[in-house]
């Protein structure tokens, strides 16, 4: 165990990584508006104890500072974004929702193509 900790505490963070998490954002995001007719998840997203704000709490203001951020700390706020996303989308719709796009860092992973990503959001 303190082997795996100390690897991933050295793992060289990459741009790659930074864009894969970022990718996972819009994957968690379009599950959330699935069917979402009342705007629940822009609530959850954007309201007041939402996800950007608690991230605004936990990294102050991280949008404003994105330029000049390093790596590493690029990656432990979308890293950080995501899991409160994937909180938030268990709130709105349970836990089967996350299960259904485990391991999907992509809309065309998760829907075949950004067609049908949008078809399945426009659906409703």
């Amino acid at each position: 165990m303190a082997i795996a900790l100390v690897f991933t505490g050295c793992q060289k963070i990459t741009q790659e990584d930074i864009d894969k998490q970022l990718s996972r954002w819009w994957v968690i995001y379009y599950k959330m508006l699935e069917d979402d007719t009342s705007g629940q998840s822009y609530e959850l997203v954007c309201g007041p104890g939402g996800v950007e704000g608690t991230l605004n709490n936990e990294f102050d203001n991280w949008i404003e500072q994105w330029d000049n951020l390093n790596l590493k700390s690029k990656y432990n706020i979308v890293k950080r974004r995501n899991e409160l996303m994937e909180e938030a989308l268990i709130r709105l719709k349970g836990s089967q929702a996350l299960k259904e796009i485990k391991g999907m860092y992509s809309l065309e992973e998760a829907y075949g193509s950004l067609k049908e990503a949008n078809k399945a959001i426009n659906a409703q």
